[in-house]
């Protein structure tokens, strides 16, 4: 405990001498983080092999890539984040200058996740130095070999001054969580996020908490079943499931639904193979704990019925794509995320009430909707809440650094990602320069004695941008209509000429 308090306190006084506020810092440290991910791609591909089973190329598409994509994006908007937002000022302030300027709120605690244990701290690290913060990383102690990864490499492109990465299980995330923090980001459960919650209210510390939840997806009659299909399998198998914007549960229309479900399986044989445990692309569960979880929640229903999978080997950690029907709303795996290979799906008569039953359950962190009906797709849009809506795809919206990543309820609170992350780890400070003379008009209105001639021309003053208003929509009646006359006068006046001298020059 004491050892973390020197740190934080090293880095604070860091903080406070301006190092980080610097555009030239930022720079360097993004910079520095492309050299990371590129130099140690082949170690970055080993560890997340030997942790979850992933294979190179989502190695380097979802973990590498991702960041090294994000790290550039910010390396290319950096001066417009940077540069001050100026406002307009009310007539009191006339001559004045208003503006919003983004500072940096300090030191910052990431608690990263297991389930992408490059991408998700690594993606938080980059928002927080661009917006020129100091950041201590506590790598989820689960990914082992991945944590370990951060903690030996990472510091060897970093400033060491500003970025520190501790290694450690629960008691040292404890430790950490007991000091005061300037912000306080952590990915993962609801349970540990109110954990995280609770104790960094002790010091009025503001946080980002990423909680993930289910994530629903309603499929319509009208929908295109083979893209369909392609595209959940894609999403919800990646990663053996254990992604929080994954698919949690689908509702199909009652129509479609056998020829849905039917399609869906063979998607799952094409994409993972007839035997998903030989096959290179499919990861395993993270640890027995987790593998006991998600085999406990398919044996919690038992009206369930496994439409394909439901093979597990507990030596190898291994979980096959598995379809389920029968499962009720009450059950574990529709109270629970999922957070694994488990797919329930049952019929709904339409969006409708596919939407009632999103509504009657805890905000979800993403709700995605296939349909070729607009009308459909903004009624989701309109009368559900959640992080974020997908129409007609999963997962694919967290490539674009124009949309903010969060939850909102029970999903989390709070986002990254693009501008978003920007504004998120700074302090939006309200800055107001005002000049010094002009002193007259003060004293005509603002200052005591407060007399009714104050009053008079105060009240003058508010009503005055109405009135402005009224002559601007005056104004605007009243200059093309005068246009409109000049132009027909004159060319009344143009041809009453030319006629006129057409008539004198006959008679001549």
């Amino acid at each position: 405990m004491e050892q973390y308090g020197k740190m934080v306190e090293d880095m604070r006084a860091v903080f406070k001498s301006g190092k980080t506020k610097t555009r030239d810092w930022r720079v360097s440290q993004l910079n520095a983080v492309i050299r990371f991910l590129t130099e140690k791609q082949r170690e970055i591909c080993e560890a997340l092999k030997l942790d979850l089973l992933k294979d190179g190329y989502d190695s380097i598409v979802d973990e590498v890539a991702f960041c090294i994509d994000e790290a550039k994006w910010f390396l290319s908007n950096l001066n417009r984040l940077m540069k001050d937002k100026k406002k307009s000022v009310q007539l009191v302030n006339i001559g004045s200058t208003a503006y919003v300027h983004c500072e940096p709120l300090g030191v910052i605690l990431d608690i990263g996740a297991w389930n992408y244990p490059i991408q998700i701290p690594i993606s938080t690290m980059i928002n927080i130095i661009a917006a020129g913060n100091c950041i201590v990383i506590k790598p989820s102690e689960l990914a082992e070999n991945t944590s370990k990864l951060l903690a030996n490499l990472l510091p060897n492109y970093m400033d060491p001054d500003c970025v520190k990465v501790i290694e450690g299980g629960v008691p040292e995330t404890t430790a950490l969580l007991k000091l005061k923090w300037d912000h306080v980001i952590y990915t993962g459960s609801g349970p540990v996020g109110k954990i995280v919650y609770k104790a960094a209210a002790e010091h009025l510390t503001p946080c980002t908490l990423e909680l993930g939840g289910k994530c629903p997806s309603y499929v319509d009659a009208r929908s295109d079943l083979d893209s369909v299909c392609n595209r959940i399998c894609w999403a919800k198998f990646k990663n053996a499931g254990q992604t929080c914007i994954s698919v949690d549960y689908i509702m199909v229309q009652a129509s479609v639904e056998e020829a849905f479900i039917q399609k869906l399986c063979d998607t799952i044989k094409e994409q993972y193979t007839d035997n998903p445990a030989q096959c290179d692309s499919y990861c395993q569960i993270i640890n027995d704990r987790h593998f006991q979880r998600v085999s406990d929640l398919l044996d919690s229903s038992p009206g369930a019925n496994i439409r394909l999978g439901g093979v597990s080997d507990r030596t190898a950690r291994y979980f096959s794509p598995t379809v389920v029907t029968g499962v009720g709303p009450s059950d574990r795996m529709m109270q629970e995320e999922i957070f694994g290979p488990l797919l329930p799906v049952f019929a709904v008569r339409d969006h409708k009430e596919a939407i009632d039953f999103i509504n009657g359950r805890e905000k979800a962190l993403h709700v995605n909707v296939f349909s070729k009906d607009k009308a459909v797709i903004d009624e989701f849009v309109q009368r559900t809440s959640s992080g974020g809506v997908s129409a007609n795809d999963c997962i694919i919206f967290r490539i674009e650094r124009g949309l903010p990543f969060g939850g909102v309820g029970a999903s989390g609170f709070g986002c990254y990602g693009g501008d978003s992350g920007f504004e998120n780890f700074s302090h939006r400070k309200s800055v107001l320069v005002k000049p010094q003379g002009m002193e007259f008009l003060n004293k005509m209105m603002r200052y005591s004695p407060h007399t009714p001639e104050k009053m008079k021309r105060l009240q003058f003053i508010f009503k005055l941008p109405e009135r402005l208003n009224a002559l601007l929509k005056g104004l605007a009646v009243f200059v093309p209509a005068a246009v409109i006359i000049g132009v027909v006068l004159y060319f009344g006046i143009t041809k009453g000429k030319f006629l006129s001298d057409r008539c004198n020059s006959t008679l001549m």
